[in-house]
């Protein structure tokens, strides 16, 4: 079974690998082109003005934020840190900067595909369907639940597995095996979000746990203003790394830096800006086409600045500093940077971090069979309840015995909703858009009431 798994492994990297660098110039390039006809055609000929009402902004920024800021956080970034390392790539900080360079482009798509969205009152798969095809919008649900539910299920299960080794090893003195987490912890955690989804009450656990997120992200910002106030001195250090990694990348295919790869890879998966969840989000909600667009950035944001600033600070520190070792496997990983945290914060550090992760990995659990309803909601309920258990079951195994397939496999999904997605938007941008255009007269209306 092990060979089996390293072998489809390396084939999903393979493809991954071909893939990646043609498509990233193809994204940025559609992104832009997508954000900027919504910014100043769309959205000032087929929406009204509107302001963010913090009443408003509250509760679905929490409910997104909670659906979308998983271990992916921490467990994906530390993984493209490593490999970014292990390619040649020592200057790690450099995956930050490229990060940051790619949500310039991707965090005004988030924008633009909830805008449109609301716009059009439908969900990525209806109006993938509409505009482009209903084969395609099929596909695409297939694909999203797919990532959702194994994809980004796996990284949370990972999540729950590595913070559970480091306890029992921490705190008791435990040197657990895969087998003994496997059965004594992933396997309850999957028996609880079973019971959850077939009591039909996994919706009231979910609004109360993002709360509970919510208060682990501020106690993640505390615990994070202390680890940089402590270690100041090494600001310029992580800074002039983003800049040397910069100066001299290691590249992949035809030349793209592979740090720029990882970067908006890790964009896309951390914030899943462009992939719909976004707009799916964006219709539970009675704001205007603006306002929902403005909300939606919040947890945007803050997911891209916990995801590439705050892990990747933590981290350098950590390899600068010969606590951290890359390359190495998933709770080798986040085992060392726990350590790393403790080593600067105290305890306070380690309690922190494995609140975050453990709530933030059953939030995104629960938020993917969310999703499964809204794409698949003609399905029968018992249905959509069997194929989300049999996927949330198989991503839990895999996170233990066979993690660096989800990885892989979570990347080239990426690509094939990302794409789609996008395009599909574009396409919106230059034709179907005027099917929603509003009288200039009512806009003129509006225009004087709003201002």
């Amino acid at each position: 079974m092990a060979d089996f798994l390293l072998k489809l492994e390396h084939i999903i990297t393979n493809i991954s690998d071909a893939i990646w660098p043609v498509f990233l110039p193809f994204i940025l390039v559609v992104g832009a082109i997508t954000s900027i006809r919504t910014i100043f055609i769309v959205q000032k000929k087929a929406s009204y003005p509107s302001t963010l009402k913090l009443k408003n902004a509250i509760g679905p920024a929490a409910i997104s934020l909670g659906a979308m800021i998983g271990t992916g956080a921490v467990v994906g970034v530390m993984g493209a840190l490593s490999k970014l390392y292990a390619a040649g790539q020592h200057n790690i900080e450099a995956l930050a900067i490229w990060a940051l360079i790619g949500a310039l482009i991707m965090v005004p798509v988030s924008y633009s595909e909830t805008l449109n969205s609301k716009i059009m009152g439908k969900i990525p798969r209806e109006y993938i369907s509409t505009i482009i095809s209903p084969k395609l919008g099929m596909f695409y649900a297939i694909c999203f639940v797919a990532l959702a539910v194994f994809g980004f299920g796996g990284f949370q299960f990972s999540g729950i597995d590595s913070v559970t080794a480091i306890v029992a090893s921490k705190f008791m003195g435990i040197e657990t095996t895969n087998i003994q987490r496997y059965l004594f912890i992933i396997v309850p955690v999957i028996i609880v979000v079973a019971l959850l989804v077939l009591s039909k009450r996994h919706e009231i656990f979910m609004n109360a746990m993002t709360y509970m997120i919510g208060t682990a992200v501020a106690l993640y910002f505390i615990f994070f203003t202390i680890f940089v106030i402590k270690t100041a001195s090494f600001i310029p250090t992580y800074l002039n790394g983003m800049l040397e990694g910069m100066r001299n990348p290691v590249n992949a295919m035809i030349g793209v830096p592979l740090g720029f790869i990882l970067g908006m890879q890790k964009i896309i998966q951390t914030a899943e800006t462009g992939l719909g969840a976004l707009a799916m989000a964006a219709q539970e909600s009675d704001s205007k086409p603006r306002e929902a667009a403005m909300i939606a950035l919040i947890p945007t944001i803050v997911t891209v600045f916990v995801a590439i600033i705050v892990t990747s600070y933590i981290a350098s520190y950590g390899v600068r500093n010969g606590i951290i070792h890359f390359p190495a496997d998933t709770v080798t990983r986040l085992t060392q940077l726990f350590e790393t945290a403790q080593d600067v914060t105290g305890v306070f550090g380690l309690i922190v971090f494995s609140i975050f992760t453990v709530l933030s990995a059953l939030t995104t659990i629960l938020g993917s069979y969310y999703y499964m309803t809204k794409l698949f909601k003609t399905n029968p309920i018992n249905r959509n309840i069997a194929i989300y258990l049999i996927l949330v079951i198989v991503s839990g195994t895999l996170a233990v015995f066979g993690a660096n397939v989800v990885f892989e496999a979570v990347d080239l999904l990426l690509f094939v909703l990302c794409g789609i997605n996008v395009t599909t938007l574009m396409i919106f941008t230059f034709k179907e858009w005027k099917k929603y255009r509003i009288d200039d007269q009512d806009l003129d209306g509006e225009n004087k009431i709003a201002s």
